[in-house]
């Protein structure tokens, strides 16, 4: 049996849904409320706060144009230093070691060349330093300019170093539920990463995780967040056992942070300290996080459960404030065996719309066979509420009763039953193509198909803020997306290409970069021409984030402060990502087929995509993308392959132009 197949054979209902509407009406609306089997309810669980936290072996520090920066560095290995800002060409650099010894002076030298530096997609000017080698301890860099050059000098510039990444900075949010006015605490503390970076992937980043706080001498611990209106402030971190901290001295430092503002914060936090050895070092993390308000409100009533025919309903009850458009809800539904005894029966995802204020219930759909063989009493477990954009939680409830009614078929809906393509009743996640429904009030909307269109057709997607990405040339029958520049979240971003597709009467795709994140979210969540493509693979990615990049952070903070990049993107984040991926099914990114790449990796010499993202990445990786955060659990691995990067600019091609690749995509792609 071969592997697309033996995905069909998951049961999910591909459903459309709104509130308290007719089943033909949901068809018509275009969302997917989608189930998972009971085996694998534990993939569609939130993961802790405490495990989707930052790492960090590097310093991103502030520095004047016309100043002093100290920078202390802690590893006996070659260590470039990176300056990055918009008068990097202007600013002349005095770089002195720990003995005091002038090592660069461009003011009496030759001034070094600049260059773009890529962060992302973003292009900042810069300039490489000379490597550092066995040296450790605080050196100084120095800024000046000439005379005449002084006016209109950007009065902010970054320097970007690496520290040893066997001494690492761990950062994370004690909460996912970033609500407004919502207590959230900032947590960070120092780890011995020397046995966990023999790990290799995601094992490493587990072992991370279990690492215990090292006893480091933290000197000073400060956050500096933007708010969403753009006003900044400075918070210090304490292990004293106040303003948030659990435990005093226990290594932990911990600060509350601000959730009086709707909108995304940037989070910068800077470590300084002195290690075990006696070495004095520096940490740096960047982050976002989204602060929401709370439109939805589960109720403690009972969750009712309807059994209408082949179609069954799932009413959570919620109080809403009518301001939310969307919400997305998920539950798992629990029934009884013939001994009384409780078992899982299904879980159930999708986005709903909003109805007026004062809503009693959320309503899911799920086909009827989930049902078969279990008896009162019902209950819902690990119902929650997520923001339909950004994915944040916004509420959730370890367990409600269930209250199962079986209500009488109406003719209008046995009339439209009969109508009802097959493929919403059939076996499978994947959708026969049939003709277009007699009865346009079921199956997909006219919006979204047109019945006119020609043949299926490949859809090459781009990634995050960018240009176009893939060589036509080297696929057949292919349409280009193009949605050049822009910042979007992945479920804005789904809707893109679904509208895109709208002209086609099926598509497969080919992603790069946060496309492919975009393409399963579309998958996963709307109906479009992917869920009727046929003749191979459905969504093939090259280098994307499933699970975040800690550059999402970065370029946020050098994008509001430059004004350089998109924009915040906190889907892209790790902690983003994870709540994201939570939404996602099995069976949905069981068709996707992706790949990863990373640099050529030479043992003589110092190697990257990208100095200055080398700097704040874990390697392997491809200048954006760590190869661990481009795995994506229940997928296929296509494999990694050394040599290629991320974009183009970088020290090896870019990955989406590797024509053997491409070849093999576009002759597999399903259309």
């Amino acid at each position: 049996m071969n592997l697309h197949s033996t995905r069909r054979s998951t049961l999910a209902m591909l459903t459309a849904c709104t509130l308290g509407l007719g089943t033909s009406t949901l068809y018509a609306q275009g969302y997917k409320h989608v189930a998972v089997a009971p085996d694998a309810l534990n993939t569609q669980q939130l993961q802790a706060a405490e495990q989707l936290g930052t790492f960090s072996h590097s310093t991103m520090a502030p520095i004047d144009a016309l100043g002093n920066q100290p920078l202390r560095i802690d590893t006996r290995e070659e260590t470039p230093i990176v300056l990055v800002g918009p008068d990097a060409a202007t600013v002349k650099a005095r770089l002195l070691d720990p003995d005091g010894t002038v090592r660069l002076d461009e003011r009496s030298q030759r001034p070094l060349p600049t260059r773009d530096v890529a962060l992302g997609q973003a292009r900042l000017p810069g300039k490489d330093l000379p490597t550092v080698a066995e040296k450790p301890g605080t050196w100084q860099l120095e800024l000046s300019a000439d005379d005449g050059e002084t006016r209109g000098l950007s009065r902010r510039h970054y320097a970007l170093v690496k520290g040893d990444p066997n001494f690492k900075l761990y950062s994370y949010r004690t909460s996912n539920s970033t609500l407004l006015d919502s207590d959230v605490v900032l947590v960070a503390h120092m780890l011995d990463a020397t046995d966990a970076r023999k790990q290799r992937g995601g094992e490493r980043r587990q072992a991370l995780l279990k690492s215990r706080p090292v006893q480091a001498t933290i000197e000073s611990a400060d956050v500096t967040l933007t708010w969403p209106s753009g006003n900044s402030r400075t918070l210090r971190l304490n292990d004293e056992g106040r303003d948030g901290d659990a435990v005093a001295n226990d290594g932990r430092f911990s600060v509350r942070l601000p959730t009086d503002e709707l909108g995304t914060y940037t989070q910068e936090l800077q470590v300084l300290g002195t290690r075990p050895d006696g070495l004095p070092f520096s940490r740096t993390t960047m982050d976002l996080y989204p602060v929401i308000a709370q439109d939805f409100r589960l109720a403690d009533d009972a969750a009712e459960l309807v059994q209408q025919g082949q179609d069954s309903f799932l009413n959570i009850p919620v109080h809403a404030s009518g301001k939310g458009e969307r919400v997305f809800v998920a539950a798992e539904l629990w029934g009884s065996d013939r001994r009384g005894r409780a078992q899982p029966l299904s879980w159930v995802g999708g986005m709903v719309d909003n109805g007026e204020q004062g809503q009693t219930s959320l309503q899911l759909a799920l086909d009827s066979r989930w049902l078969d063989g279990a008896q009162a009493p019902f209950s819902v477990r690990n119902v929650r509420l997520q923001h339909a954009d950004n994915h944040t939680p916004m509420d959730s409830r370890p367990e409600l009763r269930a209250q199962l009614r079986v209500a009488p078929v109406s003719a209008r809906l046995q009339a439209s039953s009969a109508d009802t393509p097959k493929h919403f009743r059939s076996v499978g996640s994947r959708l026969p193509a049939p003709g277009a429904p007699a009865t346009m009030d079921v199956g997909i909307a006219p919006a979204a198909i047109s019945p006119s269109a020609a043949g299926g057709v490949l859809l090459l997607v781009h990634g995050y803020c960018s240009s176009s990405a893939w060589d036509t040339g080297h696929f057949s029958n292919a349409v280009e997306f193009k949605d050049y520049n822009a910042n979007r979240s992945h479920d804005a971003f789904a809707r893109k290409i679904r509208d895109t597709g709208a002209s086609y009467p099926s598509f497969g795709v080919v992603a790069h970069s946060q496309g492919g994140a975009a393409a399963l979210h579309l998958y996963a969540k709307y109906m479009s021409g992917l869920d009727y493509a046929s003749g191979g693979r459905l969504i093939q990615s090259v280098g994307t984030p499933y699970q975040g990049t800690a550059l999402a952070g970065n370029l946020a903070v050098l994008g509001q402060v430059f004004g350089a990049g998109c924009g915040k993107n906190t889907d892209l984040t790790y902690s983003g990502a994870a709540n994201w991926l939570a939404t996602i099914p099995g069976w949905a990114r069981a068709e996707v087929d992706y790949y990863t790449t990373s640099f050529n990796d030479r043992w003589w010499a110092y190697d990257y995509c990208h100095l200055a993202t080398d700097l704040l990445l874990d390697d392997p990786d491809d200048g954006t993308t760590e190869k661990w955060a481009g795995q994506l659990s229940g997928a296929v691995n296509k494999g990694h392959k050394t040599g290629w990067c991320h974009t183009s600019g970088m020290r090896d091609p870019a990955q989406t132009r590797d024509t053997s690749r491409n070849s093999s995509m576009s002759s597999r792609a399903a259309r």
